[in-house]
């Protein structure tokens, strides 16, 4: 290959010329050279590679540690507002309780039902003849395990009666 001198001239201060010892004048002188690296391919070394793809793998585990701690952060958070809703949630269902426990407080009053029987529905109170007493011997029987059923078993019509059968 060829090489071409191209003379540079160095810097000068004004008019005055630099010498050495007072004899000559110095002119540099560079050397240009045209090189073709175009077809050279350069090797792979081995070090290196393995530091690149171990720098890589610790890059990516530690994205892959932060993006968990993040995440288990966030649902964190959103476990702790449905924990605050749930709870605001459970506040009125007690109130609405509290309100249904009262009203039916209030539906199972017995003067209210007596009251509502008499007006409303014309119920009156019944005769001393109607009443049947349940639970403990009938008088005149001396028999304590009788039941009233089987004592009035007489006043069901035979039609209206229901017969057990033994299999």
């Amino acid at each position: 290959m060829a090489t071409i001198a191209i003379p540079v001239a160095t810097p000068r201060r004004g008019t005055r010329q630099q010498h050495i010892s007072g004899r000559a004048t110095i002119h540099e002188v560079c050397f240009s050279k045209v090189i073709d690296n175009s077809r050279l391919r350069r090797e792979v070394d081995p070090d290196r590679k393995r530091e690149c793809y171990s720098l890589l793998l610790t890059a990516t585990l530690l994205f892959v540690v932060i993006l968990g701690i993040a995440w288990q952060h966030f649902d964190c958070v959103k476990e702790n507002y449905q924990i605050e809703e749930l709870k605001k949630e459970g506040a009125t269902l007690q109130e609405l309780n509290k309100q249904l426990r009262l009203e039916k407080a209030a539906m199972t009053d017995p003067q209210r039902i007596d009251a509502l029987a008499r007006q409303d529905l014309g119920l009156i109170p019944p005769a001393p003849q109607q009443v049947i007493q349940v639970g403990g011997a009938p008088p005149g029987s001396g028999q304590a395990g009788d039941s009233e059923f089987a004592r009035n078993d007489s006043v069901v019509s035979p039609a209206s009666s229901i017969v057990a059968r033994e299999p």
